[in-house]
């Protein structure tokens, strides 16, 4: 089964996501799967970082589309 990030190597990592009574999955390549929790890890360590800056627009999108393929918003 290939990443339904990436399409190109094998999926590795599988993710279900529960919210309410959806349930979302989602299959990855570690290449990818590195590169999402590094972005949701980042942001959240620097959200509990005294005196850290706010996350950049660049950051806060990049955030969105994150969590958004791991359980899509209400009609997206």
């Amino acid at each position: 089964m290939l990443c339904q990030r990436c399409g190109e190597r094998e999926a590795e990592i599988f993710q279900t996501q529960h919210l309410g009574e959806k349930s979302y999955t989602r299959d990855l390549c570690p290449a990818c799967a590195k590169l999402d929790y590094g972005v949701f890890l980042g942001a959240l360590l620097q959200s509990q970082a005294p005196g850290a800056p706010p996350l950049t627009s660049q950051e806060e999108r990049e955030l969105r589309r994150v969590l958004d393929e791991a359980a899509p918003p209400e009609g997206g």
